[in-house]
Parts: C-alpha cells; structure tokens; sequence
C-alpha cells in the first residue's frame, strides 16, 4: 500500500509540474499494445489521475455501476449461430383472432400455441420486434410450460420472464440457453442431446442419437429443438413431441401449419428441418 501511495504521488507532481506538450505527446511512438494519449488540457490530465487512481487501489467499476438495460445483456453478433428467429412465416389468413383467447388441451394434453394469426401476434419483445417476427422461442417454451406446469402460462408471460432476467429477445431472436434457463427455473427436468449447432437432418440425427431419442422417448421425454428450415438459416424453434421408426417428426410448430391438427409431421419439409440444438424435456 505504501509503494502504491508512493507512485501516486510521483505521478502526481510529474503530472502537475511537468505536463506534456501537445506537440512532445505527439512525438511519441507507442507500443503495438499501449495508446498515449496527450494531456491537452488539465481537465483531461486530472481524468487520467482519477483513472489511475481507481485503477491503483481497486475502485474501479464492476457490473453493478452498469445502467439496468445493459445487465445480462448479450450481443447477438456474438453469438449468431446460438439465435433463432424466423423471418418468413406462412400463415393462413383466414384464421379468426380471438381476444380472449382460450387454450384447450388436444387429444394428447398438450397445449398449442401459434405465434402469427392469434391473440399474441404483436406483442412487443424486448429488444423489439414483436412475437409474431420472433417469438418463437418464447412461444414454444409457453407450449411446454403450458402443458407441463400451468396451463394458464402465455406466450406474453414467458417473454416477461426474458425481460426480467435481461436474456435478448428481439428483432434477431433470441437463445437456446435462454429458454433452456426459464423451463428449469419451473423445475422441470431438461436434458442437452446435442447442443454444437451443427445442421443434422433426421436420418442423420437418429443414426447418431437415434438409440438415445428412443430411450428418453420410452421414459416421457419430448424435445426443445432449434432447427434450420432453409439454406441460409431461417432458425426456427419448435417443439417434438416423438420421432417415430419412419422417421416422422411428429412437433407442436408456432408457425408452420397453424390450422392442422396437432401434432404435424415436419417430414413432408425434409430434407429440413435440419436440427441444431435437441433438449430433452420433461415435468
């Protein structure tokens, strides 16, 4: 602590009684690793004391000092491959919206719901956009939660617990983990089958984890799953309810075949869709 006062003050008066000229800072060549930066002014050479001094003795900023939008915040551009959206949604226009929208459990009890032409279409996200550009994250995970936990848990009620734990959900879509955290944050159970985002058709899925899916499917388990539904991306997630030996994929989709009766069989699309992220789920 001593040293440190010491160097402090040394630098202090160095600063103070010998200041560097505009003209002497700019003659210096720095290293490829440090940037000078020139004391024009005493107000610029007292910020660089106060830094020092931060920086000296511990004081300087942690994530606490960062404003509340910016906590838990994560770049899309960081993370391009681990984000879903789904820009090119099909959808029949005839499709009534009901406000006071009421879910019903199906044949299987399980509960639907589609994220364009219902109730929840423009509910605005986050980072902005609205469900019906991308939310179909939030929306399948609604789908699960529903089904599993309370079957009064919504598509805007699963974007509010994005919003509250500062996860990206926007215009790009949003994260696997994300709504990986928010199933287990309702207890129930998530197991990862894959999650390197490497594109895997279904033939080529259950050659690889085939035994695995079966196992897991034998014992209740359905599936949170991100796909690629075009060359050039168009992630989309969507919830497997089974896979069976014909390699049907038998899902509860928020955007593909809205009015048929659920589940749809994804096969009629192969070779997509083209699963990225597979998690095992299971109240």
């Amino acid at each position: 602590m001593r040293k440190k006062i010491l160097i402090f003050f040394v630098l202090f008066f160095s600063f103070l009684f010998f200041p560097l000229s505009k003209n002497q800072a700019q003659t210096i060549t720095p290293s490829p690793k440090l940037t000078i930066t020139p004391l024009v002014n005493s107000n610029n050479g007292l910020e660089i004391l106060v830094d020092l001094l931060k920086i000296m003795f511990g004081l300087g900023g942690n994530e606490n000092t960062l404003p509340p939008n910016q906590k838990n915040q994560v770049n899309p551009s960081d993370y391009s491959l681990n984000i879903s959206n789904f820009p090119d949604i099909k959808v029949t226009p005839d499709i009534k919206i009901i406000p006071d929208f009421k879910v019903t459990p199906d044949v299987n009890g399980l509960i639907y719901y589609p994220q364009c032409k219902g109730p929840y279409d423009n509910y605005p996200l986050p980072q902005g956009g609205t469900i019906c550009k991308a939310g179909c994250g939030p929306t399948t995970v609604a789908m699960i939660l529903a089904s599993y936990v309370d079957k009064n848990i919504n598509p805007p009620l699963v974007v509010q617990e994005y919003r509250k734990n500062g996860y990206y959900l926007g215009p790009s879509g949003s994260y696997y983990f994300h709504g990986q955290n928010i199933l287990k944050s309702y207890n129930l159970k998530i197991a990862t089958i894959f999650a390197d985002n490497r594109i895997r058709t279904i033939d080529q899925l259950m050659t690889q984890f085939g035994e695995i899916i079966k196992n897991y499917q034998k014992s209740g388990w359905t599936f949170f799953a991100l796909a690629n539904f075009c060359e050039n991306g168009c992630g989309h997630y969507f919830w497997i309810i089974r896979i069976d030996e014909s390699l049907n994929i038998w899902a509860y989709d928020p955007a593909y075949d809205i009015k048929l009766p659920k589940p749809i069989n994804h096969k009629v699309r192969y070779p997509f869709p083209k699963i990225r992220v597979l998690l095992a789920v299971k109240k």
